[in-house]
């Protein structure tokens, strides 16, 4: 048993070998904390953007001709375009915002929207506090979100669906009631969740920050970043393939061909980049294009059905179920409700 009235500093010892790292907590005595006082300065770690409180998040996804009138309140929000158009029109101008754009609505700033009649968007929405003298910077101002800042986006969303109860899809009916609608935690998140949440927004908001101002010299590109970058590059050849290639259930063999790849290559890659096996990633695909097809409403579910290569509607219904939660008719239905 260690006093502590006797030892004010303890250290962690790790011994790494062959057979077994082993780790053990030292204590050390007052006479050499005093010796590393004198060796040691800290510094206070400024921080120039600083959120503590969310007030909304959530991802959406819109009908066609869906409009909202609009509102305003006492803190920040951002709004997303991760697919399709809106227009977002404010105190001051109005804004058409494409995928992969973001707007930030100032505290009090009055912000409406509505759809395009052709396009139906997916919207990610987050609404925060911060104070900070910085945040001037996002007054009145959209910007292109590069794949830097998409990533962040992307954990943003795998954290907030870990914490929240996200209401993706209202059931059918449903109008949403922003004086009834809250943000409702889940009952056992993962450990952290709420800490990378503020994580990950402020350096989103940093990245934005840096990437938008004017650079008065080029930055040099580190060399080492040449490797991942082109193993984006190939990731996305192979979306765009699977893509063009959707609705012919394009095989493993093939893509490997069409790429000089091994499966055992294509497999790890794409895992490591998406998350998904290729075979998951092309259910992903049908099911996000089939939601768009519903909510454009230009052709009906059989249609819809064969379009995506499926063997009949009622496969078509079963899969899409099964990755929504919802049938193609329901999630229609829940669309119209939202116009």
């Amino acid at each position: 048993m260690i006093n502590l009235h006797f030892y004010e500093l303890f250290a962690l010892l790790l011994t790494v070998s062959k057979r077994s790292p082993t780790i053990a907590l030292v204590s050390l005595p007052h006479k050499d904390v005093a010796v590393m006082n004198r060796r040691y300065r800290h510094i206070v770690l400024q921080e120039q953007l600083t959120i503590d409180k969310i007030y909304s998040f959530h991802y959406t996804e819109l009908n066609k001709n869906y409009v909202y009138s609009g509102e305003q309140h006492s803190f920040w929000e951002f709004l997303y375009v991760d697919k399709g158009e809106v227009e977002v029109t404010t105190d001051f101008t109005t804004f058409h915002l494409k995928q992969g754009e973001i707007i930030f609505y100032s505290p009090d700033e009055f912000h409406s929207l509505r759809c395009n009649q052709k396009t139906p968007p997916n919207v990610f929405i987050i609404a925060f506090d911060c104070e900070s003298e910085a945040m001037r910077f996002f007054s009145r101002k959209a910007f292109s979100v590069g794949d830097e800042e998409r990533k962040l986006l992307l954990l943003l969303l795998d954290e907030g669906a870990k914490l929240f109860k996200l209401p993706i899809i209202w059931p059918p009916g449903w109008k949403p009631d922003r004086t009834v609608h809250r943000l409702t935690k889940n009952e056992d998140p993962e450990f952290g969740c709420e800490q990378l949440i503020k994580i990950y927004l402020e350096a989103l908001l940093i990245r934005l920050v840096r990437n938008n101002r004017a650079q008065t010299t080029p930055k040099a590109k580190l060399s080492s970043i040449t490797k991942e970058k082109s193993k984006d590059e190939l990731i996305d050849r192979i979306v765009d393939y699977l893509r063009l290639h959707l609705s012919e259930h394009p095989t493993q063999e093939q893509i490997c061909t069409a790429f000089a790849l091994s499966k055992t290559h294509l497999r790890a890659v794409f895992r490591e980049h998406t998350d998904y096996g290729i075979t998951e990633y092309i259910v992903k695909m049908r099911i996000d294009l089939a939601k768009q097809m519903i909510r454009e409403e230009t052709r009906n579910l059989t249609e819809i059905a064969e379009h995506l290569g499926y063997s009949s509607l009622h496969y078509f219904s079963r899969q899409f179920k099964k990755a929504t939660g919802v049938s193609p008719s329901e999630y229609l239905k829940t669309m119209k409700a939202r116009m």
